[in-house]
């Protein structure tokens, strides 16, 4: 007989049985390392959370009045001479406009950055989130189900994209938000943008899914006798959202460039805007603070029929702040993208 090692008995001892809660753990250690793997991600979401924080301690950096953005309008002045930043290396001497004050109404132009992100959020989640989730719907039903429905879904959404957002939004301004109280234009704003924001979502989800549901794993799932609203919402949606991501950020592009036209077109419409109490085309009240309308009131004093100054914080300090947004969400977008394709398909 061939002598044992010492220490070794004749039988191994059982491997210890892994239950589900432990894959689930497993599984959610996983995730976390991707997640952490992606600095895009983590970029993206420290940026947003930043204005987030900004929108939710607004009234704590301005008391008083969230919707009332103080103009300096003087009795008689043609037109405010914009002040320059104040900013100073000696801590709490920034003075009274840390990033200067606009001309057009004379608006703060970081109290008007401040104030305005939480309504500005508000919009832009209004905008997006319902053309997203309407686009996915209607794109994941279309592109699983083939057929009919598919076509009448198509066209559908053809029709609407075929609308420009400028005409919806003139004919909404002419007809649709003079009859809206005055502290819910801003949000019907939103609303109404989203009749035709939903359609390319859809043909982008649409097309996905077509391609989706011939892949060997639907098939298999079919075999196994899955029922049809199982396949679609285990396998089909899931594996389709991808492009909605990179849609988003030109999403959030379009609706900041169309409120930042109409706001400088309403605001220049005017030969001496600044005489007097300008109503814009959708904001509650003159003094309401939105970022494009301090941005607009900003751009107005460059213009050579004003004061022929120069006054380049009026519009680089909002730009910059719209444009960190978007880079923020950008990078989130990319992000999730890049996360959620190392997830799925499986």
């Amino acid at each position: 007989m061939i002598p044992r090692p010492e220490g070794r008995t004749g039988e191994e001892p059982p491997a210890e049985a892994v239950t589900p809660r432990d894959l689930r753990r497993i599984l959610l250690r996983r995730r976390l390392g991707a997640l952490v793997s992606t600095p895009a991600l983590l970029a993206g979401l420290v940026i947003l959370g930043f204005y987030t924080f900004v929108g939710l301690s607004s009234s704590f950096w301005y008391p008083g009045d969230p919707s009332y953005l103080p103009d300096h309008l003087v009795s008689g002045q043609v037109c405010p001479v914009p002040a320059g930043p104040t900013l100073s290396l000696w801590p709490f001497s920034a003075g009274a406009h840390p990033l200067g004050m606009t001309g057009g109404m004379g608006f703060d132009v970081l109290e008007g950055l401040v104030k305005g992100t939480p309504f500005d959020l508000i919009l832009l989640s209004v905008v997006i989130f319902p053309a997203v989730t309407v686009g996915i719907v209607v794109g994941t039903l279309a592109g699983s189900r083939g057929g009919l429905v598919d076509d009448i879904l198509m066209l559908l959404s053809d029709v609407f994209l075929s609308v420009p957002e400028f005409i919806l939004t003139l004919v909404a301004l002419l007809f649709i938000l003079p009859r809206v109280p005055g502290g819910d234009q801003l949000v019907a704003f939103g609303l109404i943008l989203n009749l035709v924001l939903w359609a390319p979502f859809a043909r982008l989800v649409r097309a996905r899914a077509r391609s989706v549901r011939e892949m060997p794993f639907v098939e298999a799932a079919r075999a196994s006798g899955a029922t049809r609203g199982r396949v679609i919402l285990r396998h089909i949606l899931p594996n389709s959202v991808f492009p909605v991501l990179a849609q988003v950020p030109t999403t959030l592009a379009t609706v900041l460039l169309l409120l930042g036209g109409l706001q400088f077109a309403n605001l220049t419409s005017l030969p001496y805007a600044c005489q007097g109490p300008v109503q814009p085309l959708f904001l509650p009240s003159p003094t309401f603070p939105e970022w494009t309308w301090v941005m607009a009131n900003g751009a107005w004093a460059w213009l050579p029929s004003s004061s022929g100054l120069n006054p380049w914080w009026g519009y680089t300090f909002p730009a910059f702040w719209i444009l960190l947004f978007g880079l923020g969400v950008t990078l989130t977008c990319d992000g999730l993208n890049r996360f959620l394709s190392r997830q799925t398909l499986s």
